[in-house]
């Protein structure tokens, strides 16, 4: 049977939403029917809960159903017909009573063809909130496309502060809340910078405040951590707010050697002195070394393993090469996620020939058995379900569930180390 796995993957309204959700007090109005609504609030309310209680009973309202996210205008059959303007309206007079500070209304694919004019709803019923419409995510595009069209149009809708560089600082772009380790991923980064003496203003729209976003502006540098989901957007500000970029060759910041080049690159750019992080990183190594020396003198493992991974171009590519010329493991299948990225599928193919496993990407995850497999929740569930031995890891959303209470980051050393943690622990009990 094919699995047809790209059918569930996250599209450009997923994108437009939780680049929205991404800012703690904001508000996102899904115009569509109930189906587009439950899992994109489950998602935000799991990865960024703002409040205390879980308990559908407290979330009677109407649009709700009972979560406390992304209220939904449940169109229907009718509305489709004669339009969602009286639902538009009732809604937007209930929310503008919440203390938000951005309001948006976003279409879902279906509601963009009935042609209300959500400008008008808008302005006649949000007086005094700061509000905008996206009319269309793009249609089931990708995710990376439909987050940076959304956070662009939230800059312009947000009345930013007068253009002041605050030297030896930093905007991180394109992270969302959609990350699996969004969290941790970003005080990793953030406590590496700050060893350089450097400052991290904004995280645009993953857990951000209004108040802050408003600030993104006054940085020397804006920091791309995923191209995929930061690169068209860096661009974008750099047009807009002549603000440079940068962004990792080796993809995302994963071990050690693409740690060190990601804060040698941004360190160059601003100026400063790298040294009390790259100290931090050499202590890292150290640590590494002494348990993967231990584990290897009992095994002989990690090197000669086998693993697969299903994500981002930039993500693969970084984690492929640390886990081989690391590691020494073997890769058996690379899968990767969405198209619009060909840099980093070039350089991962380049790399794979370069060491003789260039079949190993786009063959099937399904039909490769691998010892450790780095996917999301619902791969890791599928290849289960075909009785494959094989321990999972997960790095991206679906989730198996697992709620991790201190965050966990995948990027720098400590994310680096939790890696390293995974595999000598997936490898000692699948022996």
């Amino acid at each position: 049977m094919k699995d047809y796995f790209q059918n569930i993957m996250p599209d450009s309204l997923t994108g437009a939403l939780f680049a929205v959700e991404g800012i703690k007090d904001a508000a996102v109005i899904l115009n569509g029917p109930t189906g587009c609504k439950f899992y994109h609030s489950a998602i935000s309310d799991y990865q960024l809960p703002r409040e205390l209680s879980f308990d559908p009973l407290n979330y009677p309202e109407e649009f709700y159903f009972g979560q406390p996210r992304i209220p939904c205008t449940y169109l229907d059959g009718y509305d489709y017909v004669y339009g969602s303007s009286e639902k538009l309206e009732k809604m937007l007079r209930d929310i503008e009573g919440k203390n938000h500070k951005l309001v948006a209304v976003v279409n879902s694919p279906g509601a963009a063809l009935i042609g209300d004019d959500l400008n008008r709803f808008l302005k006649n019923e949000v007086k005094d909130t700061l509000c905008f419409s996206i009319e269309s995510t793009g249609f089931s595009g990708e995710f990376g496309d439909g987050f940076q069209k959304a956070v662009m149009k939230i800059l312009e809708a947000i009345p930013m502060k007068p253009r002041k560089i605050i030297p030896k600082s930093v905007n991180l772009v394109g992270i969302s809340i959609y990350n699996k380790y969004y969290e941790g991923n970003i005080k990793e980064i953030q406590r590496l910078l700050k060893l350089c003496g450097i400052k991290v203003i904004s995280t645009l729209c993953a857990g951000d405040d209004f108040d802050t976003i408003k600030n993104a502006n006054q940085a020397a540098l804006n920091v791309v951590l995923y191209p995929e989901y930061g690169l068209e957007l860096a661009k974008w500000m750099e047009k807009e707010y002549h603000m440079p970029y940068v962004f990792c060759e080796d993809g995302v910041p994963i071990g050690f050697e693409s740690t060190e080049n990601f804060i040698k690159n941004i360190c160059e750019k601003l100026g400063v002195d790298p040294f009390y992080s790259l100290e931090e990183i050499q202590k890292s190594r150290a640590r590494s070394f002494l348990y993967l020396s231990r584990f290897n003198s009992l095994t002989g493992l990690p090197k000669g393993a086998t693993f697969s991974i299903k994500g981002q171009g930039s993500v693969a590519y970084a984690m492929t090469n640390w886990l081989y010329s690391y590691l020494g493991m073997i890769p058996a299948s690379i899968q990767l996620l969405g198209s619009n990225d060909k840099k980093f599928q070039e350089k991962l193919y380049s790399f794979l020939k370069k060491i003789g496993f260039e079949d190993a990407l786009e063959s099937s995850i399904y039909s490769k058995n691998a010892d450790i497999v780095f996917a999301d929740g619902n791969t890791i569930a599928q290849l289960r379900l075909k009785n494959k031995s094989f321990t999972g890891v997960e790095i991206g959303l679906p989730s198996l569930g697992y709620i991790d209470v201190t965050p966990k980051a995948m990027m720098g050393v400590k994310g680096t180390l939790m890696l390293v943690e995974q595999v000598i622990n997936g490898l000692q009990f699948s022996q």
